[in-house]
């Protein structure tokens, strides 16, 4: 936060810089009647120059932050909604990859394969290939009953 200049500090220097200085009297007044001349009247010059700029700074500043505010608000209502949407099935429901659940799926899937095969289960593979392998077999057992009842 800025701080304002403290006024009471040049005035005291200008009321002490007369009194450390041994100057004739007759230039003393004649400085005064061209600073009177000088200096405008109060009512028309605003109390402190520089508290204008810092409130333009100031308006500034909170205009920044109460739109980069607004921004995230309406990114996150966004995203809430798109979320409630997909979850309810309301409108175009995005991909499974968008909350990164197909990876979250994949890893899961690994990690149970890898324990059931510790555990001594067989994989989907084998089961498959133990499958086949009946299917030969029954087909077999078939062609020989047939084969017998036709002797």
């Amino acid at each position: 936060m800025a701080t304002r200049r403290d006024e009471t500090v040049s005035v005291k220097k200008k009321s002490a810089a007369p009194a450390t200085k041994a100057t004739p009297a007759k230039k003393a007044a004649p400085r005064k009647r061209a600073a009177a001349k000088k200096a405008p009247a109060p009512e028309s010059l605003p109390a402190n120059p520089a508290v204008p700029s810092e409130q333009a700074g100031a308006k500034g500043l909170l205009r920044a932050g109460l739109k980069a505010l607004g921004n995230v608000r309406d990114d996150v209502v966004k995203r809430q909604t798109n979320v409630i949407e997909s979850l309810l099935g309301m409108g175009k429901a995005p991909s499974l990859d968008t909350f990164g659940i197909r990876k979250f799926e994949d890893v899961f899937d690994q990690r149970v394969a890898t324990a059931l095969e510790r555990l001594g289960m067989p994989s989907a593979q084998e089961i498959q290939e133990l499958r086949e392998q009946m299917r030969q077999v029954l087909e077999h057992l078939e062609r020989a009953e047939s084969a017998r009842r036709k002797r």
